[in-house]
């Protein structure tokens, strides 16, 4: 087992390891193949745009990847370029500087997908301004060279890796998913503790962005490898019914029967975890699953007559439901099985994918002043602008690029994101500080570019990972790479811990000019998950069970869980702001709160109709659309809350038949719990908007008098 541990190797070190091999093949061949004369600033020409260039090298298909290299680089040699000619004129050059912040920060109206691609620019004009001056046709000529070196190594490696990074992100679904039932099982066993709840709506949101990694990944496949795309199927069923666990489960009471029963579910959630690691492992190591089952959960003796008997015939089904996903991702991945067919046709399966291309509508959408990335865009140039010139007026005035890749890096879109690059930068300076100064005492040229290689692999693998082990590394490489660049001014790393500091608190005072503080943008976050919800309902209770109804519902589902993950992701970001600025966080944990049992709702009554539509009169089938109207207009606040509240808790009103002898009751008291749940996010989202559009100053004088 030890000798292949290497196939858990995750992602980003594979990228990360094929990025430094890269950059070392294009520093080996410029400096052999160009003239001896200019062999040594060609080679540092070449390897600086590569690095810049090898940003966008990300996990993904061989055409994303190529794609993003190719803009990439063809920004760097631009920036690149326009260093070289503007350089001696101070006044110029930091107009471009200004110019190259806003336009890279605009490029992140196409989401965090341009991120990577947005600061290659940045990158590349700091580089830039650390060579000593070069013709301009050795810099565009030595820069081509080791961008399309760079380019074709991607495209190799990313046709090699391809295999790879579709099983490890296969992979890490199964383990989101995982994090996830754990998460869920504490939630329970907690009773709603807030702790218990953050973790919860933390993993919800990794999950939905480890899910649609997985979908770019898997689902452009899935003729070539439909077992793959089989147990992403069921990883999604399977994230939906979990949701579901959490309901009724009031109706358990506090007594020790109600906490046995409890502690019995969360067992059976964790084991289920446990399970779905095993595949994992199995996935990895590339051999058939153990074909494990779940011990039978031990529910406590009932008396006959006590009503909890059929609600735990209920959680009983459940958790059949949820063992039947899992069986079946196992038997998806035993090479001894048949192969599983696919829910969706693999065409159809490619609309799940994220799109390719660079619209411009996307950036329009963001030409108005509310616009975060506007916003940002401003705020950036004149940020980056001020590092400049601040740089040209300070007595250590060597290195002015240093200060404008501090306030470039630490500078996010938001106080949460500046805040946590601030201190990771700083302290990941300091390390990175020591760690040379330990590095010079060994005048060794071979070994500097060595570890500057290795460096530049770190710095890329972690960038999204661990970003202390970015900051050292890109320490290092900064102090290298200038050093090898122009030898003259040694190894300035006092300047570059000055600098960082510096840079640090520049972007930190520039995070409030402008700011897009979440107040401003959760109102449109919160009517898109509306919105989302709304659609699900209608889609989930009158969509006809055909593949094409199924398609839509899948796809309503998926949306729907986009827009309360973002909506989640935001509330937390929220929490770093200062205290008069935040939206109100009840409200909105309640939107959240409720959102997700509703979805729990839509979901048990779609199985419901997939699985047993047939036992369904047609009474109640005449009953979804009215019904589904009905949540919708709750969603949106013009319903009130039912009165009938004790049904959510008294054990009498719970139907006097079991699911698996008469679905109709069940079904219908599921349409009502809903209709609690959705008016409640209703009137809480109404709150929000009523407290978001209120002053900051009158919303503080309210919380003070409650």
């Amino acid at each position: 087992m030890a000798a292949g541990r290497w196939r858990h190797w995750p992602a980003h070190w594979w990228n990360g390891l094929s990025v430094a091999l890269g950059v070392m093949l294009v520093q080996v061949i410029v400096s052999h193949a160009a003239p001896a004369a200019l062999s040594h600033v060609a080679s540092q020409l070449a390897m600086a745009c590569a690095i810049c260039a090898s940003l966008a090298d990300l996990p993904g298909s061989v055409r994303r990847n190529r794609n993003r290299v190719l803009t990439a680089g063809a920004m760097t040699l631009l920036a690149v370029g326009l260093v070289a000619v503007l350089h001696p004129h101070r006044v110029a050059m930091g107009a471009l500087v200004a110019a190259l912040a806003f336009g890279s920060a605009l490029l992140l109206s196409w989401g965090p997908r341009a991120g990577p691609v947005s600061f290659a620019p940045i990158l590349a004009m700091v580089f830039a301004l650390a060579w000593p001056p070069q013709p301009l046709p050795v810099v565009l000529a030595s820069g081509a060279a080791g961008i399309a070196l760079y380019l074709l190594w991607s495209v190799l490696t990313s046709a090699l890796l391809q295999r790879r990074f579709h099983r490890l992100a296969l992979a890490d679904a199964l383990h989101g998913l995982a994090q996830l039932l754990t998460a869920r099982a504490e939630l329970l066993g907690s009773g709603g503790a807030a702790h218990a709840m953050r973790d919860w709506l933390g993993n919800e949101a990794q999950l939905a962005e480890l899910l649609q990694t997985a979908r770019d990944q898997v689902f452009p496949r899935a003729r070539t490898d439909p077992r793959s795309a089989a147990v992403l199927l069921h990883v999604v069923e399977l994230r939906d019914l979990m949701l579901a666990s959490r309901l009724d489960l009031e109706l358990l009471g506090e007594d020790p029967v109600g906490q046995q029963m409890r502690a019995a579910l969360v067992g059976r959630l964790k084991a289920l975890g446990v399970l779905l690691d095993e595949y994992r492992d199995a996935l990895l190591d590339e051999r058939a699953p153990a074909m494990n089952t779940v011990r039978p959960t031990r529910w406590p003796e009932l008396p006959p007559q006590d009503p909890r008997t059929r609600l735990q015939l209920v959680l009983q089904d459940r958790l059949s439901h949820l063992d039947g996903e899992v069986l079946a991702m196992g038997r998806a991945l035993d090479l001894a099985q048949p192969v599983p067919p696919l829910a969706l046709e693999a065409g159809t399966l490619r609309q799940f994918v994220t799109p390719v291309g660079w619209p411009m509508g996307l950036l329009r959408a963001q030409l108005h002043l509310d616009s975060p990335v506007l916003r940002h865009a401003l705020r950036s140039t004149l940020a980056l602008a001020s590092a400049y010139f601040i740089a040209l007026a300070l007595p250590w005035a060597s290195h002015p690029h240093w200060l404008v890749l501090s306030v470039a890096v630490v500078l996010r879109g938001s106080l949460d994101q500046t805040l946590e690059r601030r201190n990771l930068r700083v302290l990941g300076t300091a390390i990175g500080c020591g760690l040379m100064l330990a590095l010079s005492l060994i005048p060794s040229q071979t070994l500097w570019i060595i570890v500057l290689q290795v460096a530049v692999g770190i710095a890329h693998a972690f960038v999204t990972r661990r970003y202390l082990v970015t900051a050292i590394a890109a320490t290092m490489l900064a102090l290298l790479q200038s050093h090898l660049a122009d030898p003259s001014h040694g190894i300035a790393v006092s300047e570059r811990l000055a600098d960082t500091v510096l840079g640090a608190a520049l972007a930190w005072a520039f995070s409030y000019v402008l700011p897009a503080w979440e107040r401003r943008n959760l109102p449109r976050a919160l009517k898109r998950a509306q919105h989302a919800l709304q659609q699900y309902a209608l889609q989930a209770m009158t969509a006809a069970m055909t593949p094409a109804g199924a398609l839509t519902q899948r796809m309503a589902r998926r949306q729907a869980y986009d827009a309360l993950a973002a909506l989640s992701a935001a509330l937390q970001r929220s929490a770093a702001e200062p205290r008069r600025v935040r939206p109100p966080q009840d409200e909105l944990n309640a939107v959240l709160d409720h959102g997700y049992r509703l979805m729990a709702h839509l979901s048990m009554m779609r199985q419901s109709l997939m699985r047993r539509g047939q036992d369904l009169d047609g009474d109640l089938m005449a009953e979804m659309p009215a019904a589904a109207a009905k949540l919708q207009r709750a969603l949106a606040g013009q319903e009130p809350v039912p009165h009938a509240v004790q049904a959510l808790q008294d054990w009498s009103l719970l139907p006097d038949v079991g699911p698996l002898e008469d679905i109709r009751p069940w079904m219908r008291r599921r349409m009502q719990v809903s209709l609690d749940d959705a008016a409640r996010a209703g009137q809480a989202a109404e709150a929000a908007f009523a407290a978001m559009a209120a002053p900051p100053e009158a919303v503080m004088s309210v919380s003070r008098l409650n």
